[in-house]
């Protein structure tokens, strides 16, 4: 093995999902790999975040994840930093979906290649944001987000078709920040009811959802809630909008899914069309017809639900795996301690 590495992955909000899946899940296996990595909050105090940038000399490569500093922290940060890695998961350089200020950001893409320019290494969470950075950025690593599979789940769930008898149970988890993309589709949600009335959506975030036109069983997030309702489910949901913001999703939510043998109805836009292998492990929605069509399609036949669920865990075990993620991980990071060690021996 290599001599050992060490990294620190800078994350805006320890607690959040892209900072779990991106940063800390990744701690254990990367360990493995020689890898000495730790994982920090930035600082919200403007002295304390001077310390802890510049302590980051300490390391043989820094991860800035997903955060774009400003102009004044991000220079100390380069200059302090032996290897810089920037990377994203969401099109950062676009207005948040939910923001409140509408019209394209003038300083976002600023602030974006300006980090990219910094950077001696880029990570990219989905094609999508690679071909972004890749147009301001030689070296960009595709990395696609990774998740722990279960070691066991059942592929044998409802048998029932949502018209009588057993319920069929659909599944969508996130934030209250994209509960938007779920209530958009109410609609044919409320039309699918009508038409299978034993159908239940499970709907696991931080905040309960607006009228949805079905029996909605709201569970407050936690990761151990959330994995017993992927046990559960029978269909997962991923509905996004075809903005430019919706495009750089990485599709984790649809990650787990395929991972927990869950088939999936997903919009194209993001990660929909890069994650799921339509016909074989989900099928595609966009307009409310389509969404219709497509939920009825796998409510309606309980042998394709279980089919698609075999083809979906062996898919996640193929492509989504992060034990197998983390060396590549291990060798991006290897690779931008080498471009910084060069940059130093040249002075």
């Amino acid at each position: 093995m290599p001599d050992a590495l060490t990294a620190l992955f800078l994350v805006e909000d320890e607690r959040s999902a892209s900072a779990r899946v991106r940063a800390s899940d990744l701690v254990p296996g990367l360990a493995r790999e020689g890898v000495n990595a730790r994982v920090e909050g930035l600082a919200g105090n403007r002295a304390a975040r001077r310390r802890q940038l510049d302590a980051a000399r300490e390391r043989d490569v820094v991860v800035l994840q997903r955060k774009l500093l400003a102009e004044g922290d991000l220079v100390r940060l380069r200059r302090a930093a032996r290897a810089l890695v920037f990377d994203f998961d969401d099109a950062v350089s676009e207005r948040p979906w939910d923001a409140r200020a509408r019209g394209r950001s003038w300083t976002r893409p600023r602030r974006f290649a300006e980090t990219l320019r910094a950077a001696d290494l880029v990570i990219a969470g989905s094609a999508h944001l690679h071909e972004l950075a890749a147009r301001e950025h030689e070296r960009v690593r595709l990395l696609p987000t990774a998740v722990a599979l279960p070691p066991r789940v059942s592929l044998e769930r409802s048998r029932g078709d949502g018209a009588q008898g057993e319920t069929v149970r659909l599944l969508w988890t996130g934030a209250r920040a994209t509960l938007g993309y779920l209530e958009a589709i109410a609609r044919p949600l409320g039309a699918l009811a009508a038409r299978r009335p034993n159908v239940e959506l499970a709907v696991v975030a931080d905040a309960r959802p607006r009228e949805l036109g079905l029996p909605v069983r709201f569970v407050t997030f936690s990761l151990a809630a959330e994995e017993h309702e992927l046990a559960r489910a029978d269909v997962g949901l991923m509905p996004l909008a075809g903005d430019a913001w919706s495009r750089g999703k990485c599709g984790l939510k649809l990650a787990r899914y395929l991972a927990w043998g869950v088939p999936a109805v997903a919009s194209r836009a993001g990660a929909g069309s890069e994650i799921l292998d339509v016909p074989l492990t989900g099928l595609h929605a966009d307009d409310e017809g389509e969404w219709l069509a497509s939920l009825e399609t796998l409510v309606a036949d309980p042998a394709l639900r279980r089919a698609m669920a075999a083809r979906a865990r062996a898919d996640a075990a193929a492509r989504l795996s992060l034990d197998a993620r983390v060396r590549s991980w291990a060798a991006a990071l290897r690779e931008a301690a080498a471009i910084g060690a060069r940059r130093a021996a040249a002075g």
